[in-house]
């Protein structure tokens, strides 16, 4: 009998998890053997051809995850396979390729190991981190395109079984996904961080898992091994004793005792002990998710996202297709209020639709997106503005703009709005003529404006994942820097803070719409903080409103007092852990 070993990693997705292991991929596994040998002059065409091939052959394979990823996990998470195909398309090292093949006749695999380790190399010297946070990226996307061309392939994942725990070396959204499908118990990585991509889509699936565990793979276990893994705490138990089985097996019992708590609380109003209401909204990312919505208790839906529209096509949609969606989810939420989002997409889109003067950038994050391209491109942006007023004539539909930077912008969205409705009423087309505005607020310069911003708007949402990424400097996606994601810095509790007073100054709600307000372990903290609204995925409705019922107004807003002025940041997090 195999001795019992505990291992510690990083909790990416909450639950507990007892199965027999399926080891899908080894680190051993990732490393393909290159052929390194001169190919003949003769064979120089048939070799480009065997590239072209095998770089088409896996970018279709790239959009058809993509729709997949898309259709389940949302437009952010279908951004990691943009990036792939991106990589892919990129000219310089399409170039690098064939010229390593015509010139010095090397195979095709050896070129693109090659070329995709010259980018590694220049990106790891540029100092930036942005750069080095894709290097993952790079090293992903050239392990898809070599296997292709080798003929190899990993270990079937649709052998996984039902309570099945999955470890691998890595995996991607999309793979989250098929193990969903498999109804797999959790999964663990030796990749990954808790705010990586891989971790938010086992997150949003409800799915166990624990990431960033070096050396799992090469640990002595084999497939049908016992295994648990606490997703709470990032604990991995191989080959448990009959006693550790029997407590866990009872914290598992527990677990699933308060799911079934939890569905008691659907009737019940968000309101904490002390009877202050705290709005629960749901985010959206289509129209498909509205009857997600209606079963999780949520009073409407704080943010849906617009941003499909724009995806997996070549040319622009029309104000029709626009208008029916948002018509749909207006129809099928009423009388509840729905908050559309206006487009929050890069130039790189534009340019993939066939916009023409759009230039592609290298850190979209920081460039042309949002409000700043809606307003370079007024015609396109009052096609969507058209779509969701005529949505918006039963009364339930609010306007959201992201990415406000300056009130100027602000000033100049009003204007547009007002001709679109001028253009309507001359239509004869009715509309809300009293429709909701409200301001994303995700930058540092919105953050310290809001009380300008909050005189021209009805309504403040609070974007946390981009507000933090901004504030703090940290790209949360890239491993290198991720730890110091903190949603917890002091300088972001006291911006949103600021926000939050500056918005009631002038007797506008406060919603947060970022990952923040889905974790509960924030849940206090962002009370405390004045927050009015919570809109969150419709999967963690009930744990939040659970939160909510669990906290008391008084001591969540005295907690916020005794910390916001602290120099201390452990004291931060004795305090509010």
């Amino acid at each position: 009998m195999k001795k019992e070993r505990i291992l510690k990693g990083i909790p990416a997705s909450d639950g507990i998890a007892i199965g027999k292991v399926f080891v899908l991929e080894r680190e051993s596994e990732l490393e393909l053997i290159i052929p390194a040998h001169r190919i003949p002059k003769e064979n120089v065409k048939k070799e480009i051809a065997r590239y072209k091939e095998g770089l088409e052959q896996t970018k279709k394979q790239l959009e058809e995850t993509k729709d997949r990823i898309l259709k389940a996990l949302g437009e952010n998470h279908a951004k990691l396979i943009e990036a792939y195909i991106t990589i892919l398309d990129d000219r310089l090292f399409t170039h690098d390729v064939i010229k390593m093949i015509e010139e010095e006749f090397w195979p095709v695999e050896y070129s693109v190991h090659n070329a995709i380790n010259k980018v590694i190399q220049m990106f790891e010297r540029s100092g930036d981190d942005y750069f080095r946070g894709r290097i993952i990226d790079m090293k992903d996307v050239a392990r898809k395109l070599l296997r292709n061309l080798l003929g190899k392939k990993r270990k079937d994942i649709k052998k996984i079984k039902k309570g099945d725990v999955v470890i691998s070396s890595t995996l991607d959204p999309h793979d989250v996904i098929v193990l969903k499908e498999r109804e797999c118990a959790g999964f663990i990585t030796e990749a990954g961080t808790k705010t990586s991509h891989l971790a938010l889509a086992a997150q949003g699936l409800g799915i166990p898992s624990i990431v960033g565990l070096t050396e799992i793979t090469n640990e002595e276990i084999n497939d049908g091994d016992e295994i648990i893994i606490d997703g709470y705490t990032g604990t991995v138990i191989l080959h448990p004793s009959e006693g550790t089985f029997k407590e866990y097996k009872e914290k598992y019992e527990k677990h699933l005792k308060e799911q079934q708590m939890l569905i008691q609380l659907s009737k019940l109003p968000s309101v904490t002990t002390d009877g202050k209401k705290v709005v629960l909204l749901c985010n959206i990312d289509s129209p498909k998710d509205v009857d997600k919505v209606l079963t999780s208790s949520a009073e409407g839906v704080g943010l849906y996202r617009t941003e499909y529209q724009y995806t997996n096509r070549t040319t622009l949609p029309s104000e029709e297709e626009l208008y029916e969606d948002y018509a749909y989810v207006a129809e099928k939420i009423y009388p509840k209020t729905v908050v559309i989002r206006t487009f929050d997409i890069g130039s790189d889109k534009l340019s993939e639709l066939g916009l023409e003067g759009v230039k592609k950038e290298k850190a979209s994050a920081l460039g042309l997106r949002g409000i700043r391209l809606a307003l370079k491109y007024p015609d396109l942006f009052k096609k969507q503005l058209k779509a969701i007023l005529r949505a918006s004539a039963k009364g339930n539909v609010k306007i959201m703009f992201p990415m406000i930077s300056t009130v100027r912008e602000v000033e100049r969205i009003k204007e547009l709005l007002q001709e679109t409705k001028s253009e309507l009423e001359h239509q004869g087309i009715p509309y809300d003529h009293n429709i909701k505005i409200g301001a994303m607020i995700e930058t540092p310069s919105a953050a310290l404006t809001t009380d300008m911003i909050a005189q021209k708007v009805d309504f403040i949402s609070i974007g946390t994942n981009d507000l933090i990424q901004y504030v703090l400097a940290v790209d949360r996606f890239n491993e290198n820097v991720a730890e110091m994601y903190e949603p917890l810095h002091l300088s972001v509790l006291r911006i949103i803070k600021h926000i939050v007073d500056a918005g009631h100054k002038y007797g506008k709600t406060v919603s947060v719409c970022g990952e923040m307000a889905a974790d509960t372990s924030f849940t206090e903290i962002l009370i405390g903080l004045g927050i009015d609204e919570l809109s969150v995925p419709a999967v963690t409705v009930l744990k939040v409103k659970h939160a909510i019922r669990e906290t008391n107004f008084e001591k969540a807003r005295k907690l916020v007092d005794e910390i916001i002025f602290t120099d201390s940041y452990p004291e931060v997090i004795k305090k509010t852990v």
